[in-house]
């Protein structure tokens, strides 16, 4: 068992209880069990594989504001820790990654296996809680949408039956306007073809008076007495 904790120590996924990460600090020949504690990472590393936790919240908040809203206490060891560690030792089998993490659970009473459970647990429910609540959002959303959609068509088919009706009115205005124009002009052809033919006789009477005036004239041209 020494020699997989020094692996790990060396891997830097546990740490003697009471040493200070990175102190020089010699290793005991034979170091008990309860010796040694999982090591917090300096730099968090992402879970990879199945154990990988929700790494998208969900709109408008993150996943640390989802679990303050829900409430969800602190742990003295995060379920996120957790799955860090197990994907630091995922060259390991799954029986030998099980074993280790036993074996270092229960070489650090600080915490135990159930608090990263109870952990993981409350923030499930915070997260189905809050995602439950989008759910009920956006079928609000869809609802409001939906009723504003129909409105919207309604308030288009008044519209455009108002428009419909403009347009008839139009339409019976034009009609009425070109049979007026038309009547006016057929009365100004009738009555300026009643002013020709009137014309037309008025001047065919002076040409026949005119005409017999001048014979006349001519008739008696050359008996003139004066």
């Amino acid at each position: 068992m020494k020699g997989m904790f020094d692996l790990l120590e060396k891997a830097g996924l546990v740490r003697r209880l009471g040493e200070t990460p990175g102190a020089d600090t010699a290793l005991p020949e034979e170091p008990a069990a309860e010796a040694y504690a999982p090591a917090e990472p300096e730099v968090a590393m992402e879970p990879a594989g199945a154990a990988a936790p929700v790494e998208a919240a969900a709109p408008g908040l993150t996943l640390e504001q989802i679990y303050a809203a829900a409430g969800v206490p602190p742990s003295p060891y995060p379920a996120e820790r957790l799955l860090r560690l197990i994907d630091g030792l995922k060259a390991m089998d799954e029986a030998t990654r099980l074993t280790t993490i036993r074996a270092i659970d229960a070489a650090d009473d600080s915490w135990s296996i159930d608090d990263p459970r109870r952990d993981a647990a409350a923030k499930v429910a915070a997260l189905e809680r809050h995602a439950s609540g989008v759910r009920a959002a956006l079928a609000r959303a869809e609802q409001d949408t939906q009723a504003r959609r129909e409105q919207l068509a309604q308030q288009q088919e008044r519209t455009l039956a108002d428009i419909r009706r403009q347009i008839a009115d139009l339409e019976g205005l034009l009609a009425r306007e070109i049979a007026r124009g038309t009547q006016e002009h057929a009365s100004l052809e009738a009555a300026l073809h009643m002013q020709r033919e009137a014309a037309n006789q008025e001047l065919a009477t002076l040409t026949r008076t005119t005409a017999t005036l001048n014979g006349l004239i001519a008739q008696f041209a050359g008996t003139s007495t004066a």
